[in-house]
């Protein structure tokens, strides 16, 4: 079995679920449907932009033991 995730416009989701829902052989998700729009999407954007940012090597390392003092406690 395989599982894909799609990006559905909000004003086309109605008629996709009722789509897929009329295909015997997809079965959906009903708790994946309940955490739409969970995230606030500016949170998401900043995470993914970090995640970027990461990924360029663009981040700071702290040991531990200089931990407090990089934070200013």
């Amino acid at each position: 079995m395989r599982q894909i995730t799609l990006n559905i416009p909000d004003n086309q989701f109605s008629f996709f679920m009722k789509l897929i829902r009329s295909l015997q052989f997809v079965q959906v998700d009903e708790n994946q449907d309940a955490e739409v729009n969970v995230y606030n999407p500016e949170f998401v954007a900043k995470i993914q932009q970090s995640q970027q940012e990461f990924e360029e090597g663009n981040f700071t390392r702290v040991k531990k033991e200089d931990l407090q003092q990089f934070l200013g406690l």
